[in-house]
């Protein structure tokens, strides 16, 4: 959590972690699942550090369950790897409902019956800092906008992620 008063925050969305699996994996056909069988399977996690992973991890504790229990089967960088990997099979995993949604309508994975606790994304910046005109229209970070015309716009590059 960062707390500073030189920056603001303003949540931009909110988002559900949920449990999937492949739908050959014994969990398919379990309703709902208690918290003790999460060490029962293997598991497909992001990296340490990730946000996703994070979560999980607190909400595991907050079950009474250590996160270093689970079976780690892998630990993979990106969400669209480790939705790849529970569909193949190797395990179960926590990931965003938003992620896991195009697997679950095409029925390539199963969501388990297990709350997990929503997560917000928030924009933080500095409160001196003017946000560029981009970002003001896409998430809305100012409350009295500038409009575009004063707006300094730069030539360089900005990488997606």
């Amino acid at each position: 959590m960062i707390e500073d008063p030189m920056l603001t925050k303003e949540q931009v969305a909110r988002d559900q972690l949920v449990i999937v699996v492949g739908t050959e994996h014994a969990w398919s056909a379990t309703d709902p699942l208690e918290p003790d069988r999460l060490i029962e399977t293997d598991w497909v996690l992001r990296e340490p550090g990730s946000g996703t992973r994070s979560t999980f991890e607190a909400a595991l504790q907050g079950f009474g369950v250590s996160p270093g229990a689970l079976r780690l089967a892998l630990e993979l960088p990106s969400n669209e790897a480790v939705r790849a990997a529970v569909e193949a099979g190797l395990g179960a995993t926590a990931i965003s409902a938003s992620v896991a949604a195009p697997s679950l309508e095409a029925g390539l994975l199963h969501r388990v019956r297990f709350n997990l606790p929503e997560r917000d994304f928030q924009v933080v910046r500095h409160v001196a800092r003017c946000p560029t005109g981009r970002r003001m229209r896409c998430c809305r970070c100012s409350p009295h906008p500038l409009p575009d015309s004063h707006v300094h716009r730069s030539s360089a590059a900005v990488p997606r992620s």
